[in-house]
């Protein structure tokens, strides 16, 4: 297979990259969550208005609640309508969540939980092969761990500069540095931003900030390689004479930094079961932890690791062992 997606399920995570013609340009995650999935077609029943007449707050079945938008003509509090996800619930870094977004629907449209990860990537047209974790490491061969060490840091090298990502609550902004001359450093930059949007989901409102160029047909040049290699879906401003160009395209889910950047802990917990599901050794498995690691790792990914690997699993926690420096033994 020369170009297609390799699928893992994990434990408590699954995982995707989408290689073409031997090289990742694209990883996806999906982790078990409290929220719907979107395109999920669920009951709720609507709480009370957010923005008079456009928006409302909805309570999901299921628990939890959801920005209701548009506002059906009509409606009363505490009335009961079916409503389409139409954006997932989101984590942000500040410990907050952000309220899943949701359409009304008709009464009767059929109710569904949405497609998981692995009926979204069939439904791609793209080859899709299956991992086991008795099998090569594929993701680590197409360069799985470098690629998510970039949605942790939020960093990403390229030839004579780098990207710096964050995500804030209004959009994501990402700042473009380095040594070059500025219209060659934004030159390199706007291939290495489009190729990053692709390859770590990252949709919405994206704010980017190239170096200052005071040439017009400079900024035109930069702004015609972006849409040379950006390949989703999106609308975009001009770069301006302060070097800011705007991109929004429809946001569904969390990016891969969104997710990863969540939860350190429960980053590292996930990290580790990968780890410990893969280890050729025998008998009992030690896994020594820091203790907020061990607060994350829940007692059912204990339970399945055991079950896949058919060796007993003991939880150590040490309060020196900093948070990704856990261990197998």
């Amino acid at each position: 297979m020369e170009n297609g997606w390799l699928f893992e399920a994990g434990i408590g995570e699954n995982r995707a990259l989408l290689f073409e013609r031997g090289e990742a340009v694209a990883v996806r995650l999906e982790r078990e969550q409290a929220g719907p999935r979107a395109g999920a077609i669920l009951d709720a029943k609507f709480v009370r208005q957010w923005v008079a007449g456009r928006s409302g707050i909805a309570q999901l079945a299921g628990g939890g609640e959801a920005l209701l938008q548009p506002l059906p003509s009509g409606l009363t509090e505490g009335a009961s309508l079916r409503v389409q996800v139409v954006r997932e619930a989101i984590s942000e870094r500040q410990g907050q969540v952000k309220r899943a977004r949701v359409r009304p629907v008709a009464a009767d449209a059929e109710l569904t939980t949405g497609p998981g990860l692995f009926e979204r990537l069939q439904a791609s047209g793209r080859p899709v092969q299956q991992l086991q974790p008795h099998d090569d490491d594929l993701l680590a061969q197409y360069g799985w761990h470098e690629i998510i060490e970039q949605a942790q840091s939020g960093q990403v090298e390229f030839d004579g500069g780098t990207l710096l990502i964050a995500q804030t609550p209004a959009m994501t902004v990402i700042d473009v540095d380095g040594p070059l001359a500025a219209a060659k450093l934004a030159k390199r930059a706007a291939r290495e931003i489009a190729l990053a949007l692709r390859r770590l989901d990252i949709t919405g409102n994206i704010g980017i900030d190239f170096p200052t160029m005071e040439a017009k047909a400079d900024r035109n040049a930069v702004a015609e390689i972006f849409d040379a290699h950006m390949t989703s879906d999106c609308e975009r401003t001009a770069i301006n004479g302060f070097g800011f160009m705007q991109v929004i395209s429809r946001k569904r889910r969390p990016s891969v930094l969104e997710i990863v950047q969540a939860s350190r802990p429960a980053e590292a917990a996930l990290a580790l079961l990968r780890r410990a599901e893969r280890d050729r050794g025998s008998g009992a498995l030690q896994l020594d932890m820091h203790p907020a690691v061990a607060a994350n790792l829940r007692p059912e990914w204990r339970e399945e690791l055991s079950r896949r690997t058919g060796r007993p699993v003991e939880i150590v926690e040490r309060g020196n062992l900093a948070i990704g420096g856990e261990q197998i033994r």
